[in-house]
């Protein structure tokens, strides 16, 4: 029975170190949790800091609940256009986002240093273009057998990016508050992107959601007094002034 037992032994040895090994290299004992939970799972838990990221998903929820810039120009742009023109200036507005989300996430000090010079220029630039939008408007207004106002997707679609860029409360979101949600223990780079592609998504909701359902209430009450393309006009005004004279404003004095 004794040289059973230590014939047996190496025998034993080898099948528990057989048993052990495919864990070993594969990475032992969290072989188990990746089997049990779902990978996109663990990578956001091993990516993310749970409580930061619904902490971020609040602060935004409310951040794009209040409209601004980019609201009052898709609106604009579905009157006087119809909906794909305010899904154009989304696109835009989603462009200018990933522009925030960069700087943020990538610590431009530089850049941010020189956009109090860059980005009053931006914004009278961007509200002289859309100025020329609401004369467009008013022009058909006066004219409406004549040609019909000028439909650009692309001027649309930078006058959307211009809107989101210049606009200071986004800026002071992505600079201010955007880097108090990032955890310095988990992947910087996945954190921004993942927190970019929530905050694009629940602002395009949000400005589709005003842009949409503003153009249905205003045909639904429209009448011979009640002019969309005065109401387009009017609107992109408010925002072209309200963006040149932030611009001026922010121009440095020296």
């Amino acid at each position: 029975m004794k040289g059973g037992s230590i014939g047996s032994r190496p025998f034993s040895l080898a099948f528990n170190h057989a048993r052990r090994a495919p864990l070993k290299d594969i990475g032992g004992p969290d072989t188990v949790l990746a089997e049990r939970t779902p990978p996109f799972t663990l990578r956001m838990t091993s990516h993310m800091d749970p409580v930061l990221f619904l902490a971020f998903l609040t602060t935004t929820l409310m951040f794009v609940a209040v409209p601004g810039p980019s609201v009052a120009f898709a609106t604009a742009q579905a009157l006087r256009s119809g909906p794909r023109a305010a899904y154009i200036a989304v696109a835009g507005d989603a462009l200018g986002t990933m522009v925030h989300v960069a700087v943020a996430v990538g610590g431009l000090t530089v850049l941010i240093a020189l956009s109090e010079r860059i980005l009053p220029i931006l914004q009278i630039a961007g509200g002289c273009f859309i100025l020329f939008m609401a004369w467009q408007s008013f022009r058909h207004v006066v004219h409406p057998t004549g040609a019909a106002p000028l439909k650009s997707d692309a001027g649309t679609f930078w006058a959307g990016f211009f809107a989101c860029v210049t606009n200071p409360k986004a800026i002071v979101f992505f600079v201010a508050l955007f880097p108090a949600f990032i955890s310095p223990q988990h992947n910087v780079l996945w954190q921004g992107v993942v927190y970019g592609v929530v905050f694009i998504m629940l602002d395009a909701i949000s400005i589709l959601a005003y842009a949409l359902l503003t153009r249905a209430a205003v045909r639904r009450a429209a009448s011979r007094w009640l002019n969309v393309d005065v109401l387009s006009g009017l609107g992109l005004t408010g925002v072209g002034v309200a963006m040149i004279v932030k611009g001026y404003r922010a121009i440095p004095s020296n």
